[in-house]
């Protein structure tokens, strides 16, 4: 009897300690960005947004009781990305991690989410081989499938270029963006790329030049990521070229666009549905508190992070306790049609969204849709036609 009011005891007090330990869990999500080295950039910009995300949420009350964030520096190391996961998941017991901000990072990590038992959400990872790997990896940036067509398209048919000059760095991010552009632009549409230009070969430099003199009437084309697409631009700015010189998104960030300059006037290139000019919520909201909070405008790569960072802590409010399973469930089944800033967040059966790019343009250091652009240069051109036409409208006759 004895024995048995002494078991009934030990079981009591372990579910008191049960309850004890579940009340006092910390939800804790994983970010995982490049803050340092050569994306830099898209990680510094990235996690603005996602700081501002987890600011908002705690000002409304909206954090799951015990939220907490753990973040780690990959240094733009896909082999560094790998063994800050594996310490986010050991020491914190991470279950959602917020990275692989490139299209390399997610490479080296996605093989690893299943044995780690971890769901990666990915607010930039591009490349379209990475759909379908595992069904732990989910993001919210659009395939490169997607901008490889947009800017084929916008090349042949809005700006009539029917060949093009390409530029292409080395890296995965490159090989996931020139077999879709060159299967919209010259399978589809008839085009011609009548020089690649191999940022990895030691003459590039010199062969730009040759190709810029030698084809004139042709578009430029420059796919790789800011530093790359920087180097390409003073290249083409030191020649005689005056066409149109289109690049990738990754050429979107506010500190690459302020450090250019000069060099990226008229610089086109096709982004997510983010129109930062847009008086819509609740992009205007967010483009609002960012303003406040950074005295600077958000770029494509802030947005995608505070969206990535609200769905987040709303699966972290779904998802109790937070397990991989229900993570997982709720980002497929629990968050609906969520609208963020970017436009409607929902995931099909391979984790990604379904987000359609739009051309945008740089004009006076600031960046426009390109349809945007091209009704306020209508309007501008309408004006000062009116001027014209009452400046050389004849004066009435004075009467005596």
């Amino acid at each position: 009897m004895k024995r048995r009011m002494r078991l009934e005891a030990v079981a009591i007090v372990v579910v008191a300690l049960g309850v004890l330990v579940g009340c006092g869990h910390k939800t804790v999500v994983g970010v995982l960005l490049p803050t340092t080295g050569e994306a830099r950039f898209y990680g510094e910009s990235i996690e603005s947004g996602i700081r501002l995300a987890v600011n908002d949420a705690r000002d409304r009350g909206a954090l799951p009781l015990g939220f907490d964030v753990t973040w780690a520096d990959t240094g733009s190391d896909p082999t560094r990305a790998v063994k800050e996961l594996r310490a986010m998941v050991r020491e914190r017991g991470v279950h959602l991690v917020i990275g692989a901000a490139t299209s390399s990072e997610a490479e080296a990590i996605i093989p690893l989410l299943d044995d780690l038992d971890v769901v990666c959400l990915s607010p930039s990872a591009s490349a379209p081989d990475l759909s379908g790997r595992s069904k732990l990896f989910f993001r919210i940036y659009p395939s490169d499938v997607l901008e490889g067509h947009t800017a084929a398209t916008f090349l042949f048919e809005r700006v009539k270029r029917k060949q093009v000059i390409l530029f292409a760095g080395a890296s995965q991010y490159t090989t996931g963006i020139e077999p879709e552009f060159r299967k919209q632009y010259v399978d589809s549409l008839g085009g011609e790329v009548v020089e690649r230009v191999d940022l990895g070969d030691e003459g590039w430099k010199a062969e730009a030049l040759q190709a810029l003199k030698a084809y004139p009437a042709a578009g430029v084309y420059i796919i790789g990521y800011a530093e790359q697409i920087l180097d390409v631009l003073r290249v083409v700015r030191s020649s005689n070229y005056d066409g149109p010189v289109v690049t990738t998104s990754a050429f979107y960030t506010s500190q690459v666009i302020d450090e250019a300059g000069d060099l990226a006037e008229g610089v086109l290139f096709p982004l997510p549905p983010f129109d930062r000019t847009s008086q819509k919520e609740p992009v205007l909201s967010f483009v609002n508190r960012y303003m406040d909070t950074y005295q600077r405008a958000p770029d494509v790569f802030a947005a995608h992070g505070y969206d990535a960072m609200h769905l987040a802590i709303r699966v972290m409010e779904i998802a109790k306790p937070p397990n991989t399973i229900d993570i997982k469930r709720a980002l497929q089944f629990g968050i609906g049609d969520t609208m963020g800033v970017t436009g409607p967040i929902q995931f099909d059966e391979s984790g990604d969204v379904k987000h359609y790019p739009a051309m945008f343009i740089v004009k006076d250091g600031q960046v426009f849709s390109f349809q945007r652009y091209l009704d306020i240069e209508h309007a501008r051109i309408l004006r000062k036609v009116q001027d014209l036409l009452n400046n050389s409208a004849p004066k009435p006759t004075p009467q005596g």
